[in-house]
């Protein structure tokens, strides 16, 4: 009885949120007006003096000497700047991190053993840094320790960066 209580208290709180949002969405819709809707007092045709004269200049042609400098600065274009031809940069691998050789993965350097990838497990051994990968219970302070300085080596190594 309880969960059916709370599964209806539940809906009618979502409703009644469900209302406010669209009733506030609604209100600010409405208290702007829209652009189609026609004036209900259209405004008169241009029948002052004032008016016909500024229409008049606005019509005016514009002289000669103005348009031939228009033309000019459109037919300029600004210079394009050369491109300096670029080298083929591989894209360096931050300084926390390990590339992988034989698939470009890149992965940080782990802090832990436990939590390294397989392939830096494998490439720690493959450089001859450690003997063997340690499964995580054969893990102690000695090995720990040597595997750290391992580490450090193999991310000083060009071929992983």
């Amino acid at each position: 009885m309880a969960e059916l209580l709370f599964i209806a208290t539940t809906v009618f709180v979502a409703y009644v949120l469900f209302e406010v949002v669209g009733s506030s969405k609604k209100e600010s819709s409405s208290t702007q007006l829209p652009a189609s809707k026609p004036d209900s007092n259209p405004t008169p045709a241009a029948t002052s003096a004032e008016e016909v004269s500024t229409v008049a200049e606005i019509a005016k042609p514009v002289s000669k000497e103005s348009t031939k400098v228009e033309t000019k600065t459109a037919k300029t274009s600004p210079a394009k700047p050369k491109k300096a031809p670029t080298k083929k940069v591989e894209p360096q691998t931050p300084a926390d991190s390990l590339k992988n050789p034989k698939t470009g993965e890149v992965a940080k350097v782990p802090g832990n053993y436990a939590f390294a990838k397989r392939w830096i497990k494998d490439a720690l051994v493959e450089e001859g840094l450690l003997d063997k990968v340690y499964k995580n219970n054969e893990l102690d302070d000695d090995v720990t320790a040597k595997i750290q300085e391992a580490l450090q080596q193999l991310k000083a190594m060009k071929k992983y960066q």
